[in-house]
């Protein structure tokens, strides 16, 4: 059997998404699994273990440019691609109208949510089996709902797997990673808390790595390392691959509700997660090391409070 998996963005959106790999190969040993992922958030499906082939696409980039050349060649390449995979099913988990396009370029037949359950209800004509999943599951479990109900097997009972295979660096420093940039201003922790939390946790030995993925976000990172000062260090910017490697390495990670953060808990890292705008019931941290999630819609943990949780996954 060759089935496709189609969920593109954004980052957390996919790492919620790799347990279903684990569950197909467990009741499909043989199957031939490829992924389809924006390029950006590629390296997650093609670090899991059980994926065979990762397809990209560029729909973002695409968007700004559709009448260009380059766009259309690259569109026209994609197409033919897919098609050209001759796919027994393709599981759209995304349900959004782009993905179910996408999707319907392979010439196979489409599973996805029905119109009730989708994010996009226009997506669901795109579909040729229709499913129902209830919207008030964790992203993981609609996922892996989704998958079982399309490939017929009952979802195993066991824990969501998140078969990462990365290469570890380990470092002679101990240190910590914090994630403190995310797409959203209503996401952020102020800037003077992270500073004081620096402090807390070098005072117990950690040196403290901090990523970024754009200027604005450099530039915040930068202002935070400054104010804890020489035991903390800027990281050059990094793919998503390089960071998991990095990554991978810390004992531990505090970030924000961002896709790094829920990639940090699934790959097996002790992580707190400081949520500000989200519930945290339908987006929970997974994976087998210790976490916490702190605060939810409206809230904004305190110093205290996310320093006793980094203290709680590292006992």
């Amino acid at each position: 059997m060759k089935i496709l998996i189609v969920k593109t963005t954004s980052m957390g959106d996919v790492v919620h998404a790799v347990p279903v790999i684990a569950d197909i190969r467990k009741h499909f040993p043989e199957a031939k699994i490829d992924w389809l992922a924006e390029d950006v958030f590629a390296d997650i499906p093609r670090l899991t273990k059980g994926v065979d082939e990762v397809l990209v696409c560029s729909v973002r980039k695409w968007k700004k440019s559709l009448l260009n050349s380059e766009t259309r060649k690259q569109i026209s390449a994609l197409k033919s691609a897919l098609r050209q995979k001759k796919y027994d099913l393709v599981i759209d988990l995304q349900g959004l109208i782009k993905s179910a396009v996408l999707a319907s370029w392979t010439h196979a037949p489409v599973a996805g949510y029905d119109r009730s359950s989708i994010k996009e209800p226009l997506a669901s004509f795109f579909y040729h089996s229709k499913f129902s999943v209830s919207r008030q599951l964790s992203a993981v479990e609609r996922c892996r709902s989704l998958a079982a109900l399309a490939l017929g097997y009952e979802i195993p009972s066991d824990a969501p797997q998140f078969l990462f295979q990365f290469t570890e660096q380990k470092s002679e420093a101990p240190f910590v990673v914090f994630y403190c940039n995310t797409s959203r201003e209503t996401k952020l922790w102020p800037e003077d808390y992270w500073i004081e939390l620096g402090r807390i946790i070098s005072e117990r030995g950690y040196r403290i790595l901090l990523p970024w993925g754009s200027e604005a976000e450099k530039s915040r990172v930068e202002r935070i390392s400054q104010g804890i000062g020489s035991t903390s260090c800027v990281l050059p910017r990094m793919s998503i691959g390089e960071l998991m490697n990095k990554t991978s390495g810390a004992k531990a990670v505090v970030g924000l509700d961002t896709g790094m953060t829920h990639l940090s808990s699934a790959m097996g890292i002790p992580t707190v997660g400081i949520f500000r705008d989200y519930p945290i019931e339908l987006v929970p941290l997974m994976g087998e090391a210790k976490k916490k999630a702190l605060g939810g819609v409206g809230s904004c943990p305190s110093i205290e409070k996310v320093a006793e949780a980094f203290e709680e996954v590292l006992s």
